[in-house]
């Protein structure tokens, strides 16, 4: 600025603010100078000003004075001076940098440049815990056995309606958060009373339908709240589920896979799947939370499915709306077409080296324990799909639990009941029945 000028707002700023925004600039020049300034609440011309100074340095080509402002541009363009070109010069250059901002944003929503908005950077795990490969050291009458289940298909924020299932059930946010209370405190009740003991931690399968999401026409009409709000209360849920598990079982490996209801596209999209995905959202939220936790340990890859060992027992998790498959009906449910998807993908896993004993998955909403399958139930139960178009009959909402030895494999399973149970008729521990109607 020449001495017979006036000042112009943010030529006379604090050194370390002046210092603070030349390094912003240096770091990252994809961004506009103006935006660096605003951010620190400086005026542009200074932004600017340092801008031209840095690459004058570089030798790149001259820019505008400190004086100069992109605003003024347009009054000058009839010019043939120098710091008309200059100006020109300038509103060229930040039209490009803008493009190129914008080109940058949208190719690089990777799972790193996500993780690190979230603010967890470190990678997802390669390997599951040690303790899961091999067993603590045996009691002299009992060999550690390790719990597992799924919890999947929680469709949070649907509505069923009671009287349009013939009151056979109802589901509503509040019947929702409580039936996951349930589910957390039957899953410890089972371990803690009826299962071997002395565990050495627990194996928590989220696969994915955490949300409804809106996904057809009429979720989007009858759901309670819209999926952002849905994934905070399912994060919310997850973590209070999960805290407890730990206080139970001292560690928790959590097998991570997104489902169909959590996407965010129209149709299902393959490429970049989970990064479009409220199911994923939740499971990095949780990871965020759990972070320098060493009790937890999060498995989220990129392929949507995960592949790990429980002792000797090799398992692959997914949502299981990914089979290669369609179809299912009220005869024989979904059993034929999970069959058929099974067979398929152990092909594929065995050619790829990734050879399972059990595959794991929702989405069918139906409990099925398969000779190389377990295919959980949802939270949510029976609905007007399942009454009006398939014909189905209804089931008790649940997730599966399962208890792990490292020499017999799964040694016993349970269905984890979510519904409050009734009174029942009290009888002898052993009745005929024809003698009680009698």
């Amino acid at each position: 600025m020449s001495k017979k000028a006036k000042p112009v707002q943010g030529q006379h700023i604090r050194p370390e603010v002046e210092a603070e925004l030349e390094r912003r600039i240096r770091e990252r020049p994809q961004v506009p100078p103006a935006h660096h300034a605003d951010a620190l609440g400086v005026g542009r011309r200074s932004a600017w000003r340092i801008a031209a100074r840095i690459r004058e340095e570089q030798g790149a080509a001259e820019l505008p004075s400190e004086a100069t402002e992109p605003a003024e541009a347009g009054a000058h363009r009839l010019g043939g001076t120098a710091a008309d070109r200059r100006i020109v010069a300038l509103e060229d250059e930040n039209k490009r940098l803008r493009k190129e901002l914008k080109e940058v944003h949208r190719a690089e929503l990777t799972e790193e440049s996500v993780r690190a908005i979230l603010g967890r950077i470190a990678d997802a795990p390669t390997e599951p815990p040690r303790w899961l490969l091999s067993p603590d050291k045996a009691s002299a009458d009992r060999t550690p056995e390790v719990p597992a289940t799924i919890w999947s298909d929680w469709h949070l924020g649907e509505v069923v309606s009671r009287a349009e299932t013939n009151g056979l059930n109802v589901y509503d946010i509040a019947t929702a958060e409580a039936r996951v209370r349930r589910l957390v405190d039957a899953t410890v009740h089972l371990c803690r009373h009826h299962g071997p003991g002395r565990y050495p931690g627990i194996v928590v399968n989220l696969l994915g339908d955490f949300v409804s999401g809106g996904l057809h026409p009429e979720l989007a009409k009858t759901d309670a709240e819209e999926s952002i709000p849905s994934a905070l209360r399912a994060r919310d849920l997850l973590v209070w589920g999960l805290e407890t598990l730990a206080a139970e079982f001292g560690r928790v490996y959590v097998p991570c896979a997104s489902g169909n209801h959590g996407r965010a596209t129209v149709k299902p999209e393959h490429k970049r799947y989970v990064f479009k995905n409220y199911d994923w959202l939740i499971y990095q939220l949780l990871a965020r939370h759990f972070e320098g936790r060493p009790e937890f340990h999060f498995d989220i890859p990129e392929s949507n499915e995960v592949y790990y060992r429980i002792y000797n027992q090799r398992y692959l998790a997914m949502h299981g709306d990914q089979l290669g498959v369609k179809g299912g009906d009220g005869i024989i449910g979904a059993i034929g077409p999970i069959m058929r998807g099974e067979v398929k993908t152990r092909g594929q896993a065995t050619s790829s080296g990734r050879d399972y004993d059990v595959l794991l998955m929702g989405h069918w909403h139906q409990e099925l324990w398969l000779p190389r399958a377990i295919v959980a139930s949802s939270l949510k139960g029976f609905d007007e799909f399942a009454k009006n178009v398939l014909r189905a009959p209804p089931g008790e909402p649940s997730q599966p639990l399962w208890f792990v030895h490292p020499r017999r494999g799964i040694t016993s399973r349970w269905s984890v009941k979510v519904e409050e149970p009734g009174a029942g008729k009290s009888v002898g521990w052993v009745s005929l029945p024809e003698r009680e109607a009698a």
